[in-house]
């Protein structure tokens, strides 16, 4: 008899959204990935056959069966979640598929201990018997698995979890500063007084010493439990961890992300300013290099020497002026600074200053619709199928958008990029994904973009991302949707949400992301022609405010208006012809007759005219009640200018 075996591996948010930087953010998905092919290929030498997802021709599984040609993978691709079809026993599978997680998990572990633990293990208080507690697979990694008639598909695994059966141990003492249910290895407890404070930094001291860490690899406010050592340091000793090298050198912060397009155009513009500048900070600060350049297109200008492998909180004036942030002498500070701004006020080759660069940047997170649904409705075989052409194309899409990838296994995507193209890549990423599939069959993905600035916590702005992908873009617009938001140090400054493709408030339709690209062109201050001012955009909220009787506006905040009372548009028209006629243009009324329609079509709401079982809503089409708001506004006043979003709070 053929069973099916679906196994399920968690948990995930505990061990990937716990992530101080952007390199723990892709060693948590990549390890997870890691694990989850080591129980793949368990359950594969048991005689099973893995049917979910196709994984016989994806890198990383490929390489962990010793199938290794060319460069070692360097993203997760590989789910939690997989299904087995066998003619054997299904407990010995699965047995088999955990067998295989909990060797490979040992195996990173071990390696972590041996280069970086055990050498200061004897200036700690009991820290093995942490390190065991903490890395017993049974303890910390909750795998659930079902079986049962292939026919019955995963239905009995979404059953099973709702059985939590999996009760991690207590822990007692000073907490880990990254994930924070888990006790520090030290073992030492600061709150007891007694010097053990003093011995709990002497270990830690102890650890970054005799490991040969550096501040990127160990800050000095950083205390970890054993899960967190693990995932932070495994690339170090990849070759005994993984069996494999994979060289993280070049792995980008936030920050250098945000800053791309500005080093660019400074490196391009003026060379040797940008040459000058970089000589100057390696002479007063050490560790401010990477290695080689990071993974981007259009860095590699030799005029401009080591310009473009700086330490990108050099780019900011703000970071230089910080006595905190940046811990040198004051003239060197100044100094730097002042050569930094002349870069900032040069000009470039089309007569406007290179300007600031961005404090912001994009996280992007997208999942497939309705999965479930489809594999119902379509072969799993031709679901795997199709999730593996999605999944081959996404480091490129996300590449040629100025971004990197994070994760992309299945149909999920993880990745960090620059914000003038993070609309744009969600969009093709969208397009990847219907076409793999078949436009006849209608897949979709939803997705959420947060533009976060760069000093808010990592775990911040990705806890935000999956709100907004799971609570606005799926259940609240219905799927097939792009959610697109800003969040800056003081909170959530706007929140749009969009089907990909948007129906007009008085017919026609247009792409969600080329109407916002066209808004935000309008909002430029060196736009070809006079546009829309970003004081419309703020009278416009204060009308609506007024007109719908909100006590406060929030972002995401949506009103109804009654179309047979109140003319939105006749509203937007005489706004936008004044603003033009102060600007003494010839051509204000016509122009604002056309600024109006496009103002309009982005203010209204547009979402999926489908339920959650993907059936369509009868008489959503027919509603007479007009749905507004002016996040799509705000959300353009930010494209058009992000470098400058900061000095506006």
């Amino acid at each position: 008899m053929t069973s099916r075996i679906d196994v399920s591996i968690g948990p995930v948010q505990g061990f990937v959204a716990q992530s101080r930087r952007t390199r723990d953010l892709w060693g948590s998905s990549y390890l997870l990935s890691f694990l989850a092919g080591h129980a793949m290929f368990g359950a594969d030498k048991a005689g099973g056959k893995i049917v979910m997802p196709n994984a016989d021709e994806d890198p990383l599984y490929r390489w962990i069966k010793g199938r290794r040609e060319g460069e070692a993978p360097r993203i997760g691709s590989l789910p939690n979640r997989f299904a087995v079809k066998t003619e054997q026993d299904p407990r010995d599978v699965a047995e088999a598929a955990i067998d295989g997680l909990e060797t490979a998990w040992a195996r990173a572990c071990e390696a972590v201990w041996k280069k970086y633990v055990e050498p200061a293990a004897d200036a700690g208080n009991g820290t093995e018997e942490i390190w065991q507690r903490q890395i017993d697979a049974g303890s910390f990694w909750e795998v659930a698995w079902t079986a049962g008639a292939v026919e019955v598909g995963s239905r009995l695994l979404a059953r099973r979890k709702h059985w939590r059966s999996h009760r991690p141990p207590d822990e007692p003492g000073d907490k880990c500063t990254v994930m924070r249910d888990y006790q520090e290895i030290s073992g030492f407890e600061r709150a007891r007084g007694s010097g053990d404070g003093e011995r709990q930094d002497g270990f830690w001291n102890q650890v970054r010493v005799r490991g040969r860490l550096g501040l990127l690899e160990l800050r000095n406010n950083e205390r970890l439990c054993a899960i967190a050592m693990v995932k932070r340091l495994f690339p170090k000793v990849a070759c005994d961890a993984l069996g494999w090298d994979i060289d993280m050198s070049r792995w980008p912060s936030t920050v250098y992300v945000g800053a791309l397009p500005w080093i660019r155009k400074a490196a391009a513009a003026v060379p040797r300013q940008a040459e000058e500048y970089a000589d100057e900070v390696k002479r007063a600060a050490d560790e401010v290099l990477a290695n080689r350049y990071p993974p981007f297109t259009g860095l590699n200008v030799p005029d401009a020497g080591d310009f473009p492998k700086l330490d990108a909180n050099f780019f900011h004036r703000d970071f230089l002026r910080n006595e905190q942030l940046c811990p040198l002498p004051e003239v060197s500070r100044k100094r730097m600074e002042q050569m930094l701004k002349s870069i900032c006020v040069a000009n470039r080759s089309d007569g406007h200053a290179i300007g600031q660069p961005s404090a912001y940047y994009a996280l992007l997170l997208a999942d497939g619709d309705r999965l479930g649904r489809l594999v119902a409705k379509l072969r799993g075989s031709h679901v795997s199928e199709s999730l593996a052409k999605f999944t081959s194309g996404v480091q490129e899409i996300v590449r040629e958008h100025d971004g990197i990838t994070i994760y992309a296994g299945g149909d999920d995507v993880l990745a960090m990029l620059a914000v003038p193209k993070a609309l744009e890549c969600a969009a093709k990423l969208s397009e990847r994904y219907r076409s793999s599939f078949g436009s006849a069959h209608g897949a979709t993905i939803s997705a959420a973009v947060v533009f976060a600035h760069i000093r808010l916590p990592l775990a911040e702005v990705l806890s935000e991302a999956h709100r907004l992908l799971d609570d606005i873009a799926k259940d609240a617009n219905r799927r097939d949707s792009l959610v697109a938001a800003v969040l800056k140090p003081g909170g959530l400054n706007c929140q749009w949400v969009t089907t990909w493709q948007r129906a007009h408030q008085f017919g026609g339709s247009s792409c969600a992301v080329a109407l916002i690209d066209d808004l935000a062109g309008r909002l430029r201050v060196d736009a070809a022609e006079p546009g829309i001012s970003s004081s419309l955009i703020y009278r416009m909220r204060a009308s609506l405010a007024a007109l719908l009787d909100w006590d406060e506006w929030r972002p995401g905040a949506w009103g109804d208006l009654p179309p047979e009372t109140f003319d939105m548009r006749a509203l937007l028209r005489a706004e936008i012809h004044q603003s033009l006629a102060k600007r003494a243009d010839g051509g204000a009324e016509d122009r604002a007759n056309g600024l109006a329609d496009l103002v309009w079509n982005a203010m209204g709401r547009s979402r999926a005219t489908a339920d959650d079982d993907g059936q369509e809503i009868a008489g959503e089409d027919e509603k007479k009640i007009l749905e507004a708001g002016v996040d799509a506004l705000l959300l353009a006043r930010f494209l058009a200018d992000p470098a400058q979003e900061d000095f506006r709070e």
